[in-house]
This record gives C-alpha cells, structure tokens and sequence, in this order.
C-alpha cells in the first residue's frame, strides 16, 4: 500500500471553478501521529478522519454495526403509553387509522405498521393523503370523516408533530391519536395520547435522526414484543417469530431511511445495513416485481435512493401515493405486477417534466447568480415536482431555494437548504403568512394563506434568510477525500472501501480527484444520448474506462480528444462472471487549459 500514500499527502486546498460554478476542495490531512493509524492503514485512517471519526472505536463500532446494537424502543419516553392504547384497541376491536405520507418515507412507514397490525389481529385501515388535495400531514377537512367512520384511534407515521389543533378537534370529535413522526417538534406537543419523535424536547432516545420508517419500525418492535404468549403464534411462526418478523421488515425501513435522506450513522446505519441484506431476499411481493422492473444485480443504497425510491415517490408526485402503499402491502401477485408497472410509467413520465423545468431554470438563474436565495414560481408546475425542481437548482447553484406553484387556487411550495441554515425554523418566523407548514433543517413544505400573500412573504423570508446567510459561504461545493492514481491496482483497497458502506447522508461514498488525464475516446451511449463512456489515460499508457451518467449534453460541447482534464470520481468493485474489476463513474469533469 505504500505505492499509494501519495494520494493522502499532497493537501494543500486547491480551489477550481468548474462548470456551474462548483469547486472542488481536498479534505483536511490526517495529523501523522494519529490515533487511526495504530489500528488502519493510511488510506483507511484518512476516510475515517475525513468522516469525523475521533479513534479507533468509534472507527470499529462503525464499522461493526450489529442489529443487536439497536437501542431498545422503549427508550422512548412515551413508548409504553403508546403500545398500552393501541393493544387495548386490539383487544377492544376498536377501528384503527394509520395516517401516512405520501413519499417514500412516508409509505414505508404506513405499510411497516399496517404490517405488523395485520399480523397481531387488528381491525385497522391505511389513509394516505392526497398532495394536492390534502396537503401534508392532518388536514381539517378530513377530521370529521375518520370520526364518522367509526375510528377511534389515529396513529400517524411521518406526520402530526405539527398539527396540535387536529389532535384537539379529533379529540373532541372522540378519537384518540397516537402520533410517530421524526420532523422538528414545536415548543408546544399535539396532546396525544403519545407522541413518539426524537426530536422532542427532553427526549432520551438515543438517534435523534430516525427516519419516519425508523420510528414506525420502532413502535411495531414495541407492539411484536409486548405480544400477548399465543396470540398470532402460527401466523409468526413462518416469519422465525417475532424476532424473525422483526427483521423481515428491514427492508421496508431501510428504503425509508435512504429515501428521506437521513444521516446514515448509528441506529440508521444498522438498519440499512440489514434492511439490505433482507432486501435482497425480500418476500415482499411488491418489491420483488420493482426489482425485476429495474434489473437490480446489486443491493445498495444507491439502489434505493436512485431506483426504488424514486419510483415510490412518484406515484404521489404523479397520480397518488396510495398505489405506492398498495405495493408494498399487497399479497397478490398479479396487483403487485400491474401496481409495479404503473409506478415505473409515473417515474419515466417525472423524470422528463423534471429535466424541462430545470434546463430552463439553469440557464435563467445564472443570471441571477448574485441573489442568496433563489424564490421560483410557475403555476403550471405540478405541485408533485417543485420539492425536485428546489433540489435540484439547490445543488447546481450551492444556494437555499423554495419553489411554488398555484395548487388549487393556494400557493404551495418546498424549500431546499444548504449546511448551516436551517430553512423550516425560518419558516416559523413567517408564520402569518403560512397556512401550514413543516419539515427538517435541510427541507420543507408550506401553503400560503392566501395569493396575495405571495410577494409579502417572498420580502420577508428572503430578508432574513439573508441575514443569517452573511457568514455563510454559498457555492457549490465537492469536498474530496484525497487524489487517486489509476495505475494503482486497488482492489484490496477497493474491499476496504466496501466497509463504509452502505453509503448516504453523512457518510458519502468516497471521492478521489484524478489529474493528469488525457482523453483517448468519447461515446456517446444511452436512449436519449445523455451518457458517456470515457477512455482515459493517466501516468502510463494504460487505459482505462470511465463513465459519465446524466450529464453528457452538459459536458459533451466542452471535450476533445487528446484534451487534458481532471475528474472527481466515485469506484466500486463490480464482479462480472467472476472478475472482479473497478467500476469509475464521474462526479464531475472540468477542462484543463
């Protein structure tokens, strides 16, 4: 590994615009008398520095990530009172409504409750709420009808933190709510029967940064454990029993937990990591007709976040997510088929609204690019599409952005945020103008009261939003963890690489700066002409492949052959018929000159 140590001490902090105005920074070196290096090569010890890790426990708690290490759900304060209320519902008969969401986070948790209710005997229904037509979280419209239908319990998965007033009226109206959400809590608590969120104040639950999915999870683990001795004995039974059970619904929690884009540490870390493992032997039919839609041959978290996910998310953002729930609670295999067929269409139908909108908005806003925060509208925008539209101009131009559209005669939007600005709490500071709103630090959603409202609340979020931006650098940053030469043979180190994962929020896969490189070839490769296959040589006559996905009308105008450039790449070991070979995609390319 010696050959290689190069890569890690060359640090100093290069800055180079690139296209869209991103910069690329190396991450800070390692101290040489660190404790990581009496435990793991350099190489290793830098990515663990590089992700905070302070020595060598941390270093192997994380990489250990056993399932027994998950905290006890009973950690959480009102856990008990929780599970008391609704096990006296199933005993009672009482008619139960699992409230969701209507993304992916969202689903999963409807569809890991309404699981485990099912198998322990409870007379319950799942309502997913409409985007357009009921907005997030409890909408007052609908309080009213639950009561009629008999319901006397609530629990919400994903939601209800914020809505105290509909936990009021459902009360009044004789219908007791249970609330599991894991977005920021107000000072002042729906007054539930219980309310199960980490974020709460007081709160002891040791992972603050569950996703939705990992706290409905958690209260099903409470309800299979607190189980009554026989009750439900042989339907558990084929499942391994309850802690068999337990397990065979981490592949639901994990694609919420990737989906919602929560920190993948801790407790979210070791629930990827399994739900992986079960996902990749699901006995979910609906998943199992989505993997055959997307010739999965391997299970990641990229297989989640860019080929599940998306395609949950889109039965809300196109039609209504109730098709997404169906999917992963149906036990027919023929709905299952036609349910997975019809999100696939949804998704490829997204996928090109969402490319329209944002290559007009990219060429727009850079002449804009002074302003800190970017507000957009467009009334003809689907209301399904504006949180896409806000992430993606956010992580082109390295700036908050909240966009809006007219649903409906109301304006709705969704904001996206950058580090160290945390876009919901300013929210609360424009309460007048909000007729609901909520979220987490790095997004949001919200409806105005009124039209009218529209440029007053535009001023005075923008106002002070900028003054809290003043000490905060906005660009578009790729922050890299060391430079790379390809003419190392690093499949060892490719092994070790593997370790880290799965990869997401707060722990991203690895990127490695290649310089020197000389172009040799270029293809152009995909339906729509949007990818490319690059041949490469660096220090050496050797050639080598790499690929560019998505981006290849942005950079194709730009390159020529013998041009020199530089690459910021993410690798992976693929195994192909036995082979085990590097896989390098292309994060981002800028020209030498």
């Amino acid at each position: 590994m010696n050959d290689f140590l190069y890569f890690f001490t060359d640090h100093s902090k290069i800055v180079y615009e690139i296209l869209f105005m991103k910069k690329w920074l190396i991450k800070e070196p390692l101290p040489n008398n660190h404790e990581l290096l009496a435990d793991f090569s350099l190489p290793i010890a830098q990515l663990l520095y590089n992700r905070g890790f302070k020595n060598s426990n941390e270093a192997k708690d994380f990489f250990r990530s056993d399932y027994e290490e998950l905290a006890d759900p009973f950690l959480f304060s009102q856990m008990s009172l929780a599970t008391d209320r609704i096990w006296a519902a199933i005993f009672k008969k009482e008619r139960i409504i699992i409230h969701g969401d209507y993304d992916a986070d969202g689903v999963t948790s409807a569809a890991i409750l309404a699981k485990t209710l099912k198998i322990l005997g409870a007379d319950f229904e799942v309502f997913i709420p409409h985007r357009e037509i009921d907005g997030y979280g409890l909408n007052p419209n609908n309080l009213n009808k639950f009561a009629e239908s008999g319901c006397k319990l609530i629990i919400t998965v994903d939601c209800g933190i914020t809505n105290r007033q509909e936990v009021e009226i459902l009360k009044n109206l004789g219908v007791e709510t249970v609330v599991t959400d894991h977005h920021e809590a107000p000072e002042i608590l729906p007054s539930a029967v219980a309310v199960i969120d980490p974020k709460t104040q007081g709160e002891n639950y040791p992972c603050k940064y569950l996703s939705g999915a990992g706290v409905a999870y958690k209260l099903a683990v409470a309800l299979l454990r607190t189980r009554p001795e026989g009750l439900s004995e042989n339907e558990l039974a084929s499942f391994g029993g309850v802690r068999g059970y337990e397990k065979w619904l981490l592949d639901l929690v994990a694609i919420g937990t990737v989906a919602d884009i929560v920190p993948l540490l801790n407790e979210n870390r070791i629930l990827t990591k399994w739900g992986l493992v079960v996902l990749a032997q699901t006995k979910n039919l609906g998943l199992q007709k989505l993997l055959e839609k997307v010739s999965v041959n391997k299970f990641d978290s990229f297989t989640i976040g860019f080929q599940l996910a998306p395609r949950l998310n889109a039965a809300g953002r196109m039609k209504h997510a109730e098709a997404a729930f169906r999917l992963l609670f149906t036990e027919d295999l023929d709905e299952a088929g036609a349910l997975a067929d019809e999100l696939h269409e949804n998704n490829l139908a997204r996928q090109k609204i969402l490319e329209k909108a944002t290559e007009n908005l990219k060429k727009e806003l850079l002449e804009k690019k002074d302003e800190k925060v970017f507000f957009l509208y467009n009334e003809n925008w689907a209301h399904g599409i504006i949180g896409l539209i806000a992430g993606r101009i956010c992580d082109e131009f390295g700036k908050p952005v909240l966009a809006m559209t007219n649903c409906g005669g109301r304006i709705v939007g969704s904001g996206r945020s950058v580090v160290g600005l945390n876009i919901t709490e300013h929210l609360t500071q424009v309460g007048e103008f909000l007729a609901r709103f909520g979220g987490h630090a790095g997004a949001c959603g919200f409806t105005l009261k009124n039209l009218e409202m529209k440029n007053d609340f535009e001023n005075s979020l923008r106002q002070k939003i900028e003054n809290s931006l003043l000490d905060i650098e906005l660009e578009p940053i790729l922050m890299v963890d060391g430079y790379f030469d390809l003419d190392f043979n690093g499949v060892d180190f490719l092994d070790e690489l593997e370790k880290f994962s799965p990869f997401g929020e707060a722990n991203p896969r690895p990127l490695f700066w290649l310089r020197d490189l000389t172009l040799v070839a270029i293809e152009v490769l995909g339906a729509t002409g949007n990818h490319l296959r690059l041949m490469v040589k660096q220090n050496s006559p050797k050639l080598y492949k790499v690929m560019l996905f998505g981006r290849a009308k942005d950079f194709l105008p730009l390159l020529k052959i013998n041009q020199k450039v530089e690459a910021i790449v993410e690798m992976t070991k693929n195994v192909w018929q036995g082979q085990v070979q590097r896989e390098i995609k292309v994060v981002d390319l800028r020209v030498v000159n």
